[in-house]
């Protein structure tokens, strides 16, 4: 089980191909519940929709169906969008 679980488990859900969340939204017990790390907060790369070793919360969104469009630190907000299945299978 992954801490990231709630992320993945809310995305599955939404009916929207695109989601705004702010981290506030992520970290929300009521909402998402899933505490993001500092270098969320801090680094542009955390962001990123590229699998690694290190890269757990990558998976969240991959495995929902979902990708990061785009990541605003300064307004601590993400946007997410639906993976467009045929080009995925590419």
């Amino acid at each position: 089980m992954s801490k990231y679980d709630r992320l993945t488990e809310f995305l599955t859900h939404q009916l929207s191909d695109e989601v705004v969340l702010s981290f506030e939204d992520i970290e929300d017990g009521d909402r998402i519940g899933v505490k993001l790390p500092d270098s969320a907060k801090t680094y542009r790369q955390w962001w990123e929709n590229q699998v690694s070793p290190g890269a757990r919360q990558c998976r969240a969104w991959l495995d929902a169906g979902w990708e990061v469009k785009n990541v605003d630190l300064n307004a601590e907000r993400v946007v997410l969008q639906r993976r467009d299945v045929t080009s995925a299978a590419r």
